[in-house]
């Protein structure tokens, strides 16, 4: 049994190798049986550490099922990896074959014989990759995994700076990668820099910037009344800081005026990771972990997470080409949007909204949440066959752990990816 720390500092090499003894002891059992077990709680950081274990199963020619629950497994019968779970609190006796648990943030159960526990200051995708792979495998999987999966946690703020672990990830992947990384500080658009200006933000969903996202001409019109014409054309990485400065103030005002709302710039400027490499499938890693999102949220299957990251150089292409549509349709989602009144002490808001399969919950809260229309902490419910339903990594951005309280509230249950509301309305 072994409970490993990884903290940034001196001492990290030295936990590494001891967590990745036991991450190992696990996967050469699974190669003994021929079987790996894999638990995901529902959030897209776990979803995309998990996909990266699947991979790495995959090339040990080790069969892995990767399952999605709010609750890790009453016992472990056949080598196990857990992902997003910190109340692992088994008994010598629930434990059976190999384990080992990740856990981002501080675990506070005690491992028992044959259990490795692995918790720090990082997101899921930064543990199991330092863990699985020492940042020493390059290949496109793992990378956009480790990326995807920092941008999807709260170890990158909205300025674009890594924090812990994924610091050091990034870190390492800049000395040891020849895909150019490095950080451009602009408007958050698509594709910063490879899309001039309104290419780029009428193709954004995150953040949803109302009267341009969708409409290449409408910012091309708000740039032109505004007489900023010598913005047009140029690569929105490209902006000087008093380019930036009007075009947040062209953004801004036809925010309010589409709308009627006031919000403010200061949300609006960020840092965005970018790769210069042509030949790579993926080169805007923050509206990666977007893209990835909508896939799942849009399929109902939070397993298209593991999908598109396992085949990334064949399926990524796919995904972000129907994110890159789905802005044009994104505006006409907004209306129609109700506040549930509820015969239940749950407080936080639930709003319905009438919407299509192909419609990502996530990415329309977002939107909404942009504008004011809806709390911080709100939850966007659709129907569908009859049930009333939310998106899984809606509730979590809202809140970490969020899935599991409303659970525990007896307000929701998972099943298959999506999760129901039990809730009754007046």
């Amino acid at each position: 049994m072994l409970k490993v720390t990884l903290t940034p500092g001196a001492g990290l090499d030295r936990a590494l190798e001891s967590a990745s003894k036991g991450f190992y002891a696990v996967l050469e059992e699974a190669v003994r049986v021929g079987f790996l077990r894999v638990y995901s709680y529902p959030s897209l950081d776990s979803l995309i550490a998990s996909s990266m274990v699947f991979v790495k199963a995959h090339d040990l020619g080790v069969d892995a099922i990767v399952s999605i629950s709010l609750n890790p497994p009453s016992s472990v019968e056949e080598p196990t990896v857990l992902i997003g779970f910190d109340n692992v609190n088994y008994k010598a006796n629930h434990v059976k074959s190999r384990l080992v648990a990740f856990y981002s943030g501080e675990f506070k159960s005690i491992p028992v014989h044959g259990t490795t526990y692995v918790d720090g200051p990082g997101s899921h995708s930064a543990l199991v990759y330092l863990v699985a792979t020492g940042a020493k495998d390059h290949t496109p999987s793992y990378i956009v995994g480790a990326l995807a999966g920092a941008y999807s946690s709260r170890f990158v703020d909205r300025f674009g700076r890594f924090q812990g672990l994924d610091r050091i990830v990034l870190d390492k992947l800049k000395l040891a990668t020849r895909l150019s990384l490095e950080m451009v500080t602009t408007i958050k658009g698509y594709k910063p820099n490879v899309r001039d200006l309104c290419e780029s933000l009428s193709v954004t969903s995150n953040p949803f910037y109302p009267g341009i996202t969708g409409d290449y001409d409408n910012c091309v019109r708000a740039l032109n009344s505004l007489n900023l014409t010598s913005l047009l054309g140029v690569k929105l990485s490209g902006l000087d800081q008093k380019m930036l400065e009007n075009a947040v103030l062209a953004v801004v005002n036809v925010a309010k005026r589409t709308y009627n709302v006031d919000i403010e710039p200061e949300n609006i400027v960020g840092g965005v990771l970018v790769s210069t490499n042509p030949s790579y499938p993926v080169v805007d890693f923050r509206e990666a972990a977007d893209t990835i999102a909508y896939v799942a949220d849009a399929t109902r299957d939070p397993a298209r997470v593991i999908v598109t990251l396992v085949d990334v150089e064949n399926e990524y292409p796919m995904a972000e080409a129907r994110f890159e549509e789905y802005p044009r349709r994104l505006k006409d989602r907004l209306g129609q949007l109700k506040p549930l009144k509820l015969k239940s002490n749950i407080r936080t808001p639930i709003y319905e909204l009438q919407i299509e399969r192909g419609d990502p919950p996530l990415h329309i809260w977002r939107a909404l949440r942009t504008l004011g229309l809806v709390e911080q902490n709100s939850i966007i419910a659709f129907r569908e066959e009859g049930e009333l339903r939310a998106s899984p990594l809606q509730v979590e951005e809202v809140e970490q752990g969020g899935c599991r309280k409303l659970q525990e509230l007896g307000v929701a249950k998972l099943e298959d990816g999506i999760l129901k509301l039990t809730i009754a309305t007046q």
